[in-house]
């Protein structure tokens, strides 16, 4: 049975991070885990809830309370600071405003344990709003049939919900300390893909919270064409961050498993597809028609992002469209603007 560290991070959350704490000490397993909990410099109440919590938990997981004097400016940089002080050999990420089934790490143990070789383990989520009531099921990328972990990951787009995500020590032992300006998300599964493999759960095992000042409600994006496309620009600045991430990974991986050179070229490759494909998308905001269209028909050619299809045909034609039904989806007023349109 492998040891286990539950590492739960927390700023500025005091409306959710009892609940989350609570599912995370009711965590039914054969063996007690450490359950980790890291402040990041909270100004609100976060962190004396946090303390009143654990203060009466008399259960049989093991407890440990961090609190950093200032914030450390991401949560990648956060768990840079933690992942050292963490000592179970399996690591599963809790998030301070989200709230975790029961049976969530016993079923991450059992999926590493029926394939040693897994370096990674995340699964499919609900998601509940501000105060806790059911508003469906996330739809979670994940490798489809026939391909690859490995080459999934490689993607500059890929990654594995940060809230549900687990890893074995060895991720964040055998590479660099994470880069604070990409999200760990991104960075932690590709890694595990290159040590051995990673596990896709179908089954949601977090009820993830929507609000308004969550990363994963992210609504301002949608409020306007404008804000819309100036995300866009945003997000191929950080695929290219994330090209340069991705290849110094691999050039760790080649250092620690020498002799396979084909399979990390091949790797290379989907690299620098990926990010083309992710630069190519940002004509699909362009205001003028016929540069939309233009970009549309390139992304079919290439076979980009079978399952955003429908979404970026929509996106090209009927943008003031697309952008009322996203936010209609993510729960935000119908009659905020949206201006900027083409």
């Amino acid at each position: 049975m492998p040891t286990v560290t539950g590492i739960l991070l927390c700023y500025n959350c005091e409306d959710f991070v009892a609940d989350a704490l609570r599912s995370a000490l009711a965590q039914c397993c054969d063996e007690p885990i450490e359950i980790l909990v890291s402040d990041d410099a909270s100004t609100d109440a976060t962190f004396p809830i946090v303390r009143d919590v654990l203060s009466g938990y008399d259960g049989p997981h093991r407890t440990r309370l961090l609190r950093r004097g200032t914030n450390s400016g991401s949560k990648s940089a956060h768990l840079n600071d933690v992942f050292p002080r963490a000592r179970g050999d399996i690591l599963v990420s809790f998030d301070g405003d989200d709230v975790s089934e029961s049976g969530r790490v016993r079923k991450i143990i059992d999926r590493f344990q029926a394939d040693p070789s897994l370096h990674g383990v995340y699964s499919s989520y609900s998601v509940i709003d501000p105060q806790g009531r059911p508003r469906g099921t996330a739809r979670v990328p994940h490798p489809p049939a026939g391909r690859s972990a490995r080459q999934w990951f490689a993607r500059v787009d890929a990654y594995a919900a940060g809230t549900t995500l687990a890893v074995r020590r060895e991720v964040v032992e055998r590479f660099p300390p994470l880069d604070p300006d990409i999200h760990e998300d991104i960075v932690l599964p590709f890694r595990a893909s290159l040590l051995g493999g990673v596990a896709y759960l179908p089954e949601p095992l977090v009820r993830a919270r929507r609000h308004a000042a969550s990363l994963t409600a992210d609504l301002e994006q949608f409020a306007s064409l404008d804000a819309y496309r100036e995300r866009m620009r945003l997000g191929i600045a950080r695929a290219r961050r994330n090209v340069a991430s991705r290849l110094e990974d691999l050039a760790t991986t080649r250092r620690l498993l020498p002799g396979r050179e084909k399979e990390w070229e091949g790797l290379e490759g989907i690299v620098h597809a990926s990010a083309a494909e992710a630069q190519s998308t940002e004509a699909l905001t362009s205001p003028r028609l016929s540069v939309r269209l233009a970009a549309l028909l390139w992304l079919l050619r290439a076979g980009a992002y079978p399952e955003e299809r429908l979404l970026h045909t929509c996106l090209a034609l009927l943008p003031g469209a697309y952008l009322r039904y996203k936010r209609r989806s993510l729960g935000v007023p119908l009659g905020r603007s949206s201006g900027g349109q083409p």
